[in-house]
């Protein structure tokens, strides 16, 4: 199929995905209406002709994601611990998806919400960036950790995609953009790791399955569930897994997702 260089409509959509440790969930961290009784939540766009289609990535490349670690701990090994707990979520959730993520290494690079343009060409690390932020610190904050209540949320995870037309006219869309987002100021509430209790590696699973197009659910046997819960396995769910298997590589590829994403 031949795909038109130009591009239609090229847009961000973030999806701001809030976790609030052991907290009753704060107002814009609830499951949206209806979503009670649903085991997962994939995210929709909707293309110029009124059709919807799922936030995904393109499952036929290779995904980089880096990671900014300066405020995961306050020695190398807690920053090494933490990187390779980041690294551990990307391979779990690449078992569930199919899809090839790739580590490109440290960045100092912070997410930020600034609009479309500017965001995809100034992420320069990797099409994932991981960082802990500090919004008491002007080098480390971000416009993406929105305040909610009286304070702020544990992380956030969120995507931009873009959407267009091929020369036949068929609507194609694709996630080439995504971030997570972890509020250092919380370091203490989570464990390192995926073991029992509330874990940092929890949290990371949270919010790379929103950065993936999941969305949050109501029921609290799923990690998607928007409070990060003490559980005995720190792992996705069967429900979570559904999820992203719609998200994965049994979908398919998009046509046309390297021309209007060129891959970091």
């Amino acid at each position: 199929m031949a795909i038109s260089r130009r591009r239609i409509v090229g847009f961000m959509s973030v999806i701001i995905a809030v976790a609030v440790g052991l907290a009753t969930p704060l107002a814009g961290g609830q499951p949206s209406a209806g979503a009670a009784g649903r085991a997962y939540k994939v995210h929709t766009w909707v293309d110029g002709g009124g059709d919807v289609h799922r936030v995904r990535w393109n499952p036929c490349q290779t995904i980089t994601f880096a990671v900014n670690p300066r405020l995961a701990g306050k020695s190398d090994r807690a920053t090494r611990r933490a990187i390779a707990d980041v690294r551990e979520a990307f391979h779990r959730a690449g078992k569930r998806t199919g899809l090839t993520f790739r580590y490109t290494g440290r960045t100092s690079e912070v997410p930020q919400n600034s609009g479309s343009t500017s965001w995809s060409n100034r992420q320069k690390a990797a099409e994932i960036v991981v960082a802990w932020v500090d919004q008491d610190r002007s080098a480390f904050r971000t416009d993406l950790l929105s305040q909610v209540g009286s304070g702020y949320p544990s992380g956030v995870g969120g995507w931009m995609l873009r959407g267009w037309t091929d020369d036949n006219g068929r609507w194609h869309g694709a996630v080439g953009r995504g971030f997570v987002v972890i509020n250092a100021s919380h370091n203490r509430r989570y464990e390192t790791g995926f073991g029992s209790g509330v874990t940092r590696g929890a949290l990371l699973l949270h919010e790379l399955g929103h950065a993936l197009g999941l969305g949050h659910v109501g029921r609290t046997s799923e990690l998607m569930y928007p409070t990060i819960l003490s559980r005995r396995h720190s792992n996705y769910k069967t429900g979570d897994e559904q999820g992203l298997a719609k998200l994965g590589r049994r979908v398919g590829c998009i046509p046309g997702a390297s021309v209007h994403w060129p891959q970091i």
